[in-house]
């Protein structure tokens, strides 16, 4: 049996098959003392195309902000911006990924370009409205993602997911070393957004209990979602978290911190850190839209503000916020 990759901020994930190296999740966890080491892996490097499937119900706005959001990671030009636009001095989120470059180019390999080649809709929820990880795999599959590619399924409010909210907010894995990876993120909206669409929405008081130093506890006023919407704009964040995770540790011998059982990657070394001064319960200093109010820290395609996890440093294992 094959050992766990490494959660994103998280907990582990559950052994899905025999023979299949099992995925990451963006969860809840303790995060062991920072140390983002490499562990002689691959890594996923040069032209990393990425697919999108959108499982249930996403309306034109919800599509639109998480595509735009992959297609800020690696822009080919500085992207035109609609609307008011964002103080000069705020961080792109180009910039937040060339961190997760420097790791990848810390191995001697090229630097990334993120680049959303696909997506495809299933509205009618093929497969049911009630997943098992081995069925998200399948959607996965049906993007048809060539090795050193990445499948993004996302999955709508109403649709759950064996470990969804319990374990996980989302995962990233892989079949086989050196094939395509995977990914999986689910809107919380409706099922626990209080764990996994934090701090858009209160959190759950038993996520609070669990919580980790730096994670969220309840009775603190949450953010408003930049793009209106606490489920899509917590995907985002979680979305975030395990791309970082899936480019640096895609096969399970990358870079992650802790025990190979129970590993921390990239995305996940600071959990419930967005800005300046955080502490469990207060994600710290960020941006606030001036028309809407919402809680920003990079901006990206069309002048979409988002807010996303701080990475670790690869010079100093510091957390990296976008101030």
């Amino acid at each position: 049996m094959s050992k766990p990759h490494a959660a994103c901020s998280l907990l582990l994930a559950l052994l899905i098959g025999l023979t299949r190296p099992s995925p990451c999740t963006s969860s809840l966890y303790n995060p062991p003392p920072p140390d983002m080491t490499y562990h002689h892996g691959g890594v996923l490097d040069s032209t990393v195309p990425v697919s999108v499937l959108y499982y249930g119900a996403f309306s034109p706005h919800h599509k639109a902000v998480l595509a735009d959001f992959l297609r800020s990671l690696s822009p080919r030009s500085r992207p035109h911006t609609f609307g008011a636009p964002a103080a000069a001095s705020s961080a792109s989120v180009a910039q937040w990924w060339e961190t997760v470059d420097r790791y990848v180019q810390r191995t001697g390999r090229e630097r990334t370009r993120v680049m959303l080649t696909n997506q495809v809709s299933d509205e009618g929820c093929s497969l049911g409205k009630h997943l098992s990880r081995l069925q998200v795999e399948q959607l996965a599959a049906r993007l048809g993602v060539a090795p050193g590619g990445v499948a993004v399924v996302l999955t709508a409010a109403d649709v759950a997911v064996d470990g969804f909210c319990g374990s996980s907010c989302g995962l990233h894995g892989s079949l086989a070393p050196g094939g395509a990876v995977h990914v999986w993120v689910g809107n919380a909206a409706v099922q626990c957004p209080g764990r996994c669409a934090w701090p858009f929405h209160a959190a759950d008081p038993a996520a609070a209990a669990t919580a980790g130093p730096g994670r969220h506890r309840s009775g603190e006023t949450p953010l408003r979602a930049p793009n209106g919407d606490a489920g899509v704009d917590g995907m985002v964040i979680n979305l975030a978290a395990l791309l970082a995770g899936a480019v640096t540790n895609p096969y399970g011998h990358g870079y992650f911190q802790g025990d190979a059982g129970a590993p921390v990657e990239v995305g996940g070394g600071c959990p419930g850190v967005y800005g300046r001064g955080a502490y469990p319960g207060y994600p710290g200093a960020v941006k606030l839209d001036t028309a809407t109010g919402g809680g920003y820290n990079v901006v990206g395609r069309n002048g979409r503000r988002y807010l996303v996890p701080a990475l670790l440093d690869p010079a100093n294992y510091s957390c990296l916020v976008m101030a």
